[in-house]
């Protein structure tokens, strides 16, 4: 099989060890790379501190790139390094422990001809999932815990979830948008991987960010019931003059309740207040998309046919023959 020259492969990874059974996981990669494409390129990013480590990973592998970052840059954010730095029409995520699971080549043809993102999938789920895909949904991903760490992205969705305003969350997990299509693929084993202490601690820095993202829902929610409050106070407020005008009360009643309606009235308008002043801060902060159509279809070429036809140098190319 001939090795693809029309299309450049960046595989990228943000965590790698710099030993010898990641070496040799790296070199089966550049064999199986090399087999499918002409150009390709691996982007490994490692602390400043351990780069001195990574010597024999330059010497041995060939279209390597080191990226080294401040030490205790979080997996995250290296990942999004990475992706920023790839230069290829599509851009490969990937984790040394998953690459046995999956075939990377296939994803990268996949996502290339489909011009979709193509995830990595373990066949074993969780308990928490249900809860975790609510979360998800509420700050606008598609979340499941059974996606891998490993994703092929074409270049143009990759430029989008790179301009997205939680990027780091939407190389993790893709936004639930129709404009970006996702295909994923089963891993070959069933088996879930070892979940070490700082797998559970990237697992609980993914969960805090969700639930910051779910910000614009849960302040449009605090809006809808401060309001609900304010109208209550209100009603309540009119309750107590009607009871203080025609029944008799207990002295003080009609002043503490007074008090008390017009207390919860300021709080709903002040939290009301406050919380569409920060939705109008996030609106501003995020942006808008311009990438509102997600397809289109013709019955006709229009634009060919005005080319055609209206072209002078054809016209003339024509004329002469």
């Amino acid at each position: 099989m001939k090795a693809r020259d029309d299309l450049l492969v960046s595989v990228c990874f943000a965590e790698v060890q710099p030993d010898a059974a990641s070496l040799a996981t790296l070199t089966t990669l550049a064999r199986r790379l090399a087999a499918g494409f002409r150009y390709w390129e691996l982007v490994l990013v490692a602390d400043a501190e351990a780069a001195a480590g990574f010597a024999p990973f330059m010497g041995s592998l060939p279209n390597v790139r080191l990226l080294t970052v401040r030490h205790g840059a979080p997996f995250y954010r290296r990942r999004a390094v990475a992706a920023s730095e790839a230069i290829g029409d599509v851009v490969v995520l990937a984790s040394v422990e998953e690459l046995a699971a999956l075939d990377v080549v296939e994803m990268i043809g996949t996502a290339d001809a489909a011009g979709s993102i193509v995830i990595g999938r373990r066949r074993q789920g969780s308990m928490l999932n249900p809860g975790l895909r609510a979360l998800g949904g509420g700050a606008g991903f598609r979340v499941d815990v059974r996606d891998m760490l490993t994703a092929a992205y074409p270049r143009t969705l990759l430029n989008r979830l790179l301009a997205h305003p939680d990027r780091l969350l939407a190389l993790r997990f893709p936004p639930a948008d129709h404009g970006i299509p996702v295909l994923w693929r089963d891993a070959s084993d069933g088996a879930a991987p070892r979940r070490q202490l700082q797998e559970v601690g990237r697992r609980f820095n993914l969960i805090q960010r969700l639930m910051v993202s779910s910000a614009p829902r849960v302040l449009s929610l605090v809006s809808a019931l401060s309001v609900l409050v304010i109208l209550s106070s209100l009603a309540f407020s009119a309750y107590a003059v009607v009871v203080w005008l025609t029944m008799p009360t207990q002295p003080g009643w009609f002043t503490t309740s007074l008090v008390l309606s017009l207390t919860a009235f300021f709080l709903g308008c002040a939290i009301l207040g406050l919380s569409m002043g920060l939705q109008k801060v996030i609106e501003l902060l995020s942006g808008e998309a311009n990438e509102d159509i997600v397809d289109e279809q013709a019955s006709g070429d229009l634009f060919g046919q005005v080319m055609q036809e209206l072209n002078v140098e054809i016209d003339a190319d024509r004329a002469g023959s």
